[in-house]
């Protein structure tokens, strides 16, 4: 009887450790706080940005080299201000800077306030390239132009939120570039939707392209029917193509 009170004893005493283990454990813990704040961002209000700032590298992050992309919650109220922001995912170096900018960001009015909504900011850094010619850090260009004329076809006026799709340190270490070719169309009120590929151009740097051109947002002319446009994303990096 004593054996098996002993024994019983044991396994409650290795049962609540485990318990208590499990509930204080930090990276239990930071995976359950990012899924709570994941839910709270679950449905992505579509704002219509009206002033966007980029997050600044700090010393560490430079000195460190980190990259990466960091994803935050924010919440706007009716005035289209940012009012509270948390992190969701990203490296721990970049955190803090990317909350300081998104504090910053304006919205139009939304329909129904307070609303959350998800913001990406990717990070990446320069490096010199091999041959001592410079930099490798990849720039990108874009062009885009309307697919066929029709009346009513709305215009472009100009960019009103246009995050630059991300190039991979990997991508870069390997100097994938080129050009990826794809099809958008412009709604009236300046969105992008139904964006797919016309000539893919490498794995590393589509789906993130195609993901990021979809938050895209332009000035357009009042009026206008949703237009279908050409969009060409050319992958550069000077140091190895000039200029």
């Amino acid at each position: 009887m004593e054996v098996m009170e002993t024994r019983l004893m044991r396994a409650l005493t290795l049962a609540m450790a485990m318990f208590v283990l499990g509930i204080a454990n930090p990276r239990s813990a930071l995976c359950q706080n990012e899924q709570g704040r994941r839910n709270d961002c679950a449905v992505n209000e579509n704002l219509k940005i009206k002033k966007s700032i980029s997050g600044t590298y700090t010393e560490e992050a430079t000195r460190k080299n980190v990259e990466g992309t960091v994803v935050l919650c924010l919440t706007v109220d009716e005035h289209g201000k940012v009012t509270d922001v948390s992190p969701i995912s990203g490296p721990q170096e970049l955190l803090q800077l990317s909350m300081d900018a998104a504090r910053q960001w304006e919205f139009e009015a939304p329909p129904k306030a307070p609303a959350k909504t998800q913001l990406q900011l990717t990070y990446s850094l320069t490096k010199a390239c091999p041959e001592g010619k410079g930099m490798d850090g990849g720039d990108i260009i874009t062009t885009i132009v309307p697919t066929e004329e029709h009346e009513g076809d709305l215009k472009i006026l100009g960019k009103l939120a246009q995050a630059w799709p991300p190039y991979p340190e990997a991508a870069r270490a390997e100097r994938r570039r080129g050009q990826l070719y794809l099809s958008i169309v412009v709604n009236p009120d300046g969105s992008v939707s139904d964006v797919h590929i016309i000539k893919p151009l490498d794995e590393l740097l589509d789906k993130a392209a195609l993901e990021t051109v979809r938050t895209w947002r332009f000035n357009v002319s009042p009026g206008g029917k949703p237009t279908r446009f050409s969009l060409t994303l050319s992958f550069r990096i000077p140091c190895l193509d000039g200029g």
